[in-house]
């Protein structure tokens, strides 16, 4: 009997009490390059890895990136961001989005703001919640939805520099209630949190490449205009 109840417990530790792998969101930042004292685009993407039969659900979110220097140079989020992706077919809020029709009220859109951790710009605050509270599911079987499509600044950098683009922090819980700042919750029509799904993520890489020449169209109307200056200064001085 003794032999039997082991083997029974045995069973239900190796069975009955194992722990269930969780379902996470994953946030991951796209490798980009950019022209040296040009712009460019960075892409973050959301995705789950939670089986479709029971997908994660959010209905709002809030995130935090940061730009981290590998270099001396200090590239930035642009001070003015489109906000184009917020009615682009492959976001996550697509369709029923509160920012983008916040916006159509209210124009321009807006769906976050640049700010400064370390230096001016260098961080990314985006946010967003379905205009009618509806939640959104995903699961590995969504494959990856656009969570942000944002514009560079690569004024104050160097042909061959690379920056590290993260998430902060870059894993969680998901709740508002942690204070982190990054969140991926459903909540209702006030804004009270009813549920909370943890998230990990991968950071990017922005490479900056040599500055795009001017073209050569431009040169030679540039010399053009010198050579008509230049001939009409003789032209006034033989006159005199």
């Amino acid at each position: 009997m003794r032999c039997r109840m082991g083997i029974v417990c045995v069973a239900s530790l190796a069975l009955g009490w194992a722990v269930p792998a969780r379902a996470d969101l994953v946030i991951s930042i796209g490798d980009a390059t950019v022209a040296q004292g040009g712009t460019g685009t960075l892409n973050v993407y959301l995705s789950s890895t939670a089986d479709a039969s029971a997908p994660d659900v959010i209905n709002n979110y809030a995130f935090l990136i940061q730009i981290t220097a590998n270099t001396a140079g200090n590239l930035a989020f642009s001070s003015s961001q489109g906000f184009g992706y917020l009615n682009d077919g492959s976001y996550v809020f697509f369709g029923n989005s509160a920012d983008y029709v916040a916006g159509l009220m209210s124009p321009p859109p807006v769906g976050g703001t640049p700010s400064t951790t370390d230096y001016p710009n260098d961080s990314f605050v985006g946010f967003d919640t379905t205009n009618d509270f509806s939640p959104v599911a995903l699961s590995s079987s969504s494959g990856p939805v656009l969570l942000a499509s944002l514009s560079l600044d690569a004024s104050i950098t160097s042909e061959g520099e690379s920056f590290t683009v993260s998430l902060v922090p870059n894993a969680g819980d998901g709740s508002s209630g942690s204070g982190s700042g990054t969140y991926f919750d459903v909540v209702d029509d006030g804004f009270s949190e009813q549920s909370a799904v943890s998230y990990t993520s991968t950071s990017g890489t922005v490479t900056i490449t040599a500055a795009v020449p001017e073209p050569a169209s431009a040169s030679l109307g540039l010399i053009a205009t010198c050579l008509l200056a230049c001939g009409l200064v003789r032209r006034s001085s033989r006159r005199r």
